[in-house]
């Protein structure tokens, strides 16, 4: 067994234990749970070739270029071939030695301190994280119809989502019925990107490699045809130059302004212009315009979702980009290269956070208290509780944010069985 699942089962283990001597711990009747993940969260499967793209150990090592790849083309004929078919828990690096675990450890917690159990009342939801984050709202009515016709018109749910699929839940939160918006008992989220992220675009520039690029991973081209990456987009962005003064006219909404300033699929020019990223140009107006709807739909204040009992999950261990730098010739978007290239600009564009999202931003329109004490908690209240977890993506497998969902959802559990 790899030592991080030895780890893993011993502090679902110490949890557990923690639980049973509060007395809250043990098997009883729980309340279902919907997990929904981020990018990179789900299991790619390609129809026609037969095999598991992304997800699986051979896609890293062994894609092939008649493969389908990781571009996203928003057509019937794409979604019908390659699709995500499974929640990715754990990524299989080297079969029996070397995993990488995803929310292994999050189900792991769950299962040992409160007796849930995959497919019977904890869910997770596969979704192809690279489309219109709204396409998941019909997903979650679907599922919620569904866990209705299971468990009765009473039950109550959980909903907990990972960093992107906030979005999408707060989106939905907005648009569903009110039947479904009162079946919530509570919604965990995990690093919600509330205004966006400049990683975003960063991604968009580099792309995405497993380890080095030594492996197959998602090329800044195939990122750039994504319509979640654009939703993911800072949605009110503060851009300076090299002097750190704003520059006047920019729009991240404009395809025109993506050209002027070499950005995402105009960030290459003449003859290293792929097939993807032409195809990523004419379809860039589109993927903006779709941006700008969704972040007009969640932005500000809405009763419908505030009714809704939360938990956010957050972390101030690093220092995230406030404010993207355009020196003239190049971007700077992630916070080695500012604190290298520009020191001098560091403290006007960076601040506290995870390495992904500045903490100001998301405490702006907080859903209760902001708590940084990991064993003094509000259990069965809402709360914003801010942690030293290592990462953005750590944030779903950080001790204390382990330790604080299993009792929260404890509390909750005997509140609803009252």
């Amino acid at each position: 067994m790899p030592l991080n699942w030895g780890y893993s089962y011993a502090r679902s283990q110490s949890i557990a234990y923690q639980l049973r001597k509060a007395g809250l711990g043990g098997e009883g009747k729980n309340l279902p749970v919907v997990y929904l993940s981020g990018i990179l969260g789900s299991k790619l499967y390609d129809r026609q070739e037969q095999a598991q793209i992304w997800g699986d150990y051979r896609g890293v090592f062994f894609h092939k270029p008649h493969y389908a790849g990781y571009e996203y083309e928003d057509s019937e004929a794409h979604r019908a071939r390659v699709f995500a078919n499974e929640h990715l828990h754990e990524f299989t690096i080297v079969p029996g030695l070397v995993h990488t675990l995803v929310t292994a450890e999050l189900k792991q917690v769950l299962q040992a301190g409160l007796g849930y159990k995959e497919g019977q009342d904890l869910f997770f939801m596969a979704h192809d994280w690279r489309a219109d984050l709204r396409s998941l709202a019909g997903r979650l009515d679907e599922e919620f119809a569904r866990l209705r016709a299971r468990f009765g018109n009473e039950q109550k749910i959980i909903l907990m989502g990972q960093s992107i699929a906030n979005l999408a839940i707060r989106y939905w939160l907005r648009t569903t019925t009110s039947e479904n918006r009162e079946m919530i008992a509570k919604w965990y989220a995990f690093g919600p990107p509330w205004q966006g992220t400049y990683h975003a675009l960063s991604m968009m520039e580099t792309g995405y490699y497993p380890g080095t690029r030594l492996f197959h991973g998602f090329s800044a081209d195939e990122v750039t045809s994504y319509p979640s990456a654009y939703q993911l987009l800072p949605s009110r962005p503060e851009v300076v130059d090299i002097q750190g003064k704003p520059l006047t006219g920019f729009d991240i909404y404009s395809p025109e302004c993506w050209q002027e300033y070499r950005m995402g699929p105009y960030r290459a020019s003449g003859i290293d212009i792929t097939p993807v990223c032409q195809r990523a140009r004419e379809q860039l107006g589109q993927n903006l315009q779709k941006a700008r709807e969704l972040a007009a739909s969640i932005e500000g204040i809405s009763t419908l979702e505030q009714a809704i009992p939360q938990v956010w999950f957050l972390s101030d261990n690093n220092t995230a980009v406030k404010t993207a730098v355009y020196d003239g010739h190049r971007w700077y978007f992630e916070t080695k290269a500012i604190q290298r290239d520009i020191p001098q600009l560091a403290s006007q564009v960076l601040e506290q956070g995870d390495d992904h999202l500045p903490l100001s931003g998301l405490l702006s329109q907080r859903c209760g208290p902001v708590i940084r004490d990991g064993h003094h908690q509000p259990w069965g209240e809402s709360f914003v509780y801010i942690s030293k977890a290592r990462t953005h993506r750590a944030l779903i497998n950080h001790t204390p944010n382990l330790r604080s969902l299993a009792f929260d959802l404890a509390v909750e559990r005997e509140r609803f069985q009252r």
